[in-house]
């Protein structure tokens, strides 16, 4: 039986001059949001994330209502070599994962880097992966690789090669719905496709490549949640919205809770967590 349950990321709220994580902790709760997701630039930059003080961000979060993180989202593995990817995984992807098991968080996320022509990035790309996956093995911690627009994980075919040379039950996929958009890609084929592997969904909505409010966009959401129903999804909604207006965030975050339990409950027959 699935299980979805909707998560506020910290990128639906952030905006130029305001703390993302502190717009999330005030913002997501009252709109009805009981999961959250932690992005931005302290927990994607090298070397930061072993000094986040994971504490004082349960602490808050569990005082404004919020009772999960469904994900803590890391910089992705350097594609211009081998060696660069390896020793990022050693020195600065780590950190990531400790800082998920401090945030009794269950699944790090991050995309693909820099797309380079030909091979040459995903080779990095998975040299780096099987450098990581042995160094989180007996952690409590997954990892579910993202697409981004142009990144060296973009489409179908970048996840082929990755997972016809990796098959390990710590890797899996995050789906976002805008970046696959943007991209060409069927969503609702790949989900299918990849059905065991879909760990994660970051909900967008998108007119061509831009990210717009929910429900003002192209992308056929309710379709989504309905292919995901039928793989027996279990796992987190994540809510990211990236419109160029950002002063109306709080509203959209709030807006987007109501009008995506509706489309959940018509596509599934039951609301979201």
């Amino acid at each position: 039986m699935s299980i979805f349950r909707l998560s506020c990321t910290t990128c639906a709220l952030r905006a130029p001059g305001k703390d993302e994580l502190l717009e999330t902790i005030e913002h997501a709760p009252p709109a009805g949001f009981k999961y959250w997701g932690v992005a931005g630039p302290p927990f994607w930059t090298a070397g930061v994330p072993q000094w986040v003080d994971a504490e004082k961000i349960n602490r808050l979060a569990t005082e404004a209502g919020l009772v999960g993180v469904t994900e803590v989202y890391a910089g992705g593995i350097p594609t211009d070599s081998v060696k660069a990817a390896e020793i990022y995984v050693h020195y600065s992807l780590i950190h990531s994962f400790c800082l998920a098991e401090r945030l009794n968080c269950p699944l790090v996320v991050f995309t693909g880097g820099v797309r380079r022509e030909g091979k040459k990035g995903l080779e990095a790309s998975v040299a780096g992966l099987r450098t990581l996956l042995p160094l989180i093995e007996e952690m409590p911690v997954k990892l579910a690789l993202e697409p981004h627009y142009l990144s060296q994980y973009q489409d179908e075919a970048d996840y082929d090669y990755i997972f016809e040379r990796i098959d390990n039950p710590k890797l899996g996929i995050t789906v976002d719905t805008g970046h696959f958009h943007a991209a060409g890609v069927d969503t609702k084929a790949l989900i299918r496709k990849y059905a065991r592997k879909i760990w994660n969904i970051h909900l967008k909505d998108h007119v061509g490549t831009q990210s717009v409010a929910i429900g003002a966009g192209e992308i056929d959401l309710e379709g989504i949640f309905r292919t995901l129903n039928e793989i027996n999804y279990d796992g987190a909604l994540a809510l990211e919205i990236e419109p160029e207006d950002t002063d109306n965030l709080p509203r959209y975050v709030t807006e987007a809770y109501e009008y995506l339990q509706k489309l959940i409950e018509k596509a599934t027959g039951k609301r979201a967590e």
